[in-house]
């Protein structure tokens, strides 16, 4: 994990105060980090490991909503959500891969358009 900030481990010296613990995460290291490519990359990773969790936790709570249809009385488990909470991970989910397709269709545009210019 690294700073972007070349003066945020001494900021706490300047006010008396410990700097803080959290630090700028990047998945890509060296030169390569930070340019459009890298920052398209690290964003789609994060985005699909967040829906495909915001979907994992919805189906699951969906399942168990299900047996407990079907299950006998006293054997009935509480899904780990609500089901407003699971249509929240949902609409989540459909609105962060909404975002990344349309990053997605921006950038090739814009490669589109780049490479029509110098052809």
């Amino acid at each position: 994990m690294h700073d972007t900030h070349p003066d945020f481990r001494n900021a706490g010296s300047k006010t008396g105060q410990a700097a803080p613990a959290h630090q700028e995460f990047h998945w890509i290291e060296g030169p390569a980090r930070n340019t459009p490519y890298a920052d398209f990359l690290e964003l789609t990773l994060d985005i699909t490991g967040g829906t495909h969790t915001c979907q994992q936790l919805a189906y699951s709570c969906e399942l168990e909503r299900a047996a407990n249809a079907e299950a006998e009385p006293g054997q009935m488990m509480s899904p780990a959500l609500g089901i407003v909470d699971t249509e929240r991970l949902k609409r989540l989910s459909i609105a962060a891969t909404c975002l990344l397709r349309a990053e997605a269709r921006r950038r090739i545009d814009e490669l589109n358009d780049y490479m029509a210019k110098v052809t």
